[in-house]
């Protein structure tokens, strides 16, 4: 790997975060004692030791206890996350909403993010410390792999989804490994390298969420350093030069479309995620009484309409589509938090 690999990962979340993604993080906390305390410690530990993280009452610990709704026909299946400081993914047992951490994965792992199912049972995951995307399969409710991967030299990629068939995928690029602009990797017909790249703009952009309409049109969401805002862009086809859709991001996070094509967008910056019709009249989605912390992710269950989210702050939330309520939060810590979470099947 390069030495001027830009890396957003090291031992805490000082050594991995962007000054303005610390900032960022303490100010979306603040308003929750026990989780800005939490953050702040883990900030300041850098330099060998692993981050601690004190546990204690309050508001955000409330809301980590939200019980989850009676089981339903759909019971069973696997989520699976993705965590950026551990190098690891978790594969997660599911009944109704309640998860159960079942086992956790390390091989090839470096840095990954965004991750995403197809409903016949594979699973991408976007491995941005090695430049590629790794692709396992579920066979008997048990992933096994990593059997094959994208290669996406040169790049950073940290999302990515792919159709049913897996004809067609599309991975966000944060950067290049020399600190170029972000972009879209496109790959058709399963072949493991790129068919073509996406950009947008003559900016520096950071590349952040994907999503893969059932039309076959890319949506990319991204980070602009130069103005210090977020937008969302459409490409036509997965080709072309981009049309913007969404502008004003605090800071750009993942992106899903649910079965109608509505786009859902993550503003980490704002704690927040909202839902458009189809690609306007955007809305914050959460009603509470629920809090998020540092949203990043966000992927949709196909059976049982939950949007899964990703929350950095140090948990998975699953928040029913239609009232915007948080149903369920499992609280995985802040010292290793979820960057990525796909539930299963996809969609």
């Amino acid at each position: 790997m390069p030495a001027s690999h830009p890396s957003r990962k090291d031992a805490g979340w000082a050594c991995v975060l962007r000054e303005r993604e610390k900032t960022m993080l303490l100010r979306i906390v603040a308003p929750f004692p026990v989780a800005a305390l939490a953050l702040s410690a883990v900030l300041s530990a850098c330099g060998g030791a692993s981050p601690t993280v004190p546990v204690g009452s309050g508001s955000l610990a409330r809301a980590q206890l939200a019980s989850a709704p009676p089981l339903s026909k759909s019971d069973g299946g696997l989520v699976y996350t993705a965590q950026l400081y551990g190098q690891d993914a978790e594969v997660y047992r599911r009944k109704g909403l309640h998860l159960k951490p079942i086992k956790t994965l390390m091989k090839g792992l470096n840095e990954p993010q965004g991750t995403v199912t197809t409903v016949n049972g594979w699973w991408y995951i976007a491995n941005e410390g090695d430049s590629n995307v790794l692709i396992y399969r579920t066979l008997n409710g048990r992933p096994r792999g990593p059997q094959s991967s994208l290669s996406d030299y040169d790049e950073l990629p940290v999302n990515v989804d792919v159709t049913p068939s897996r004809k067609l995928a599309a991975v966000s690029n944060y950067l290049t490994t020399d600190g170029a602009a972000g972009s879209v990797s496109i790959y058709l017909d399963r072949e493991s390298v790129p068919s073509r790249m996406l950009t947008y703009g003559s900016d520096q952009i950071e590349g952040e969420g994907i999503a893969i309409s059932h039309r076959g049109d890319c949506y990319w969401s991204f980070q602009d350093a130069t103005t210090g805002s977020g937008s969302i862009v459409e490409f036509g086809g997965c080709q072309g030069t981009g049309t913007p859709i969404v502008s004003g991001i605090g800071q750009a996070g993942g992106i899903a479309l649910d079965q109608a094509d509505d786009l859902y967008y993550v503003d980490t910056r704002a704690a927040r995620i909202y839902q458009c019709e189809h690609t306007s009249s955007c809305q914050p989605l959460l009603t509470g009484p629920y809090v998020l912390v540092a949203p990043v992710n966000i992927n949709f269950d196909l059976h049982e309409k939950d949007l899964w989210v990703a929350d950095a702050g140090g948990y998975i939330d699953a928040i029913n589509a239609k009232t915007g309520v948080i149903e369920y939060q499992y609280p995985t810590g802040s010292s290793n938090p979820p960057f990525g979470v796909a539930p299963e099947p996809g969609d």
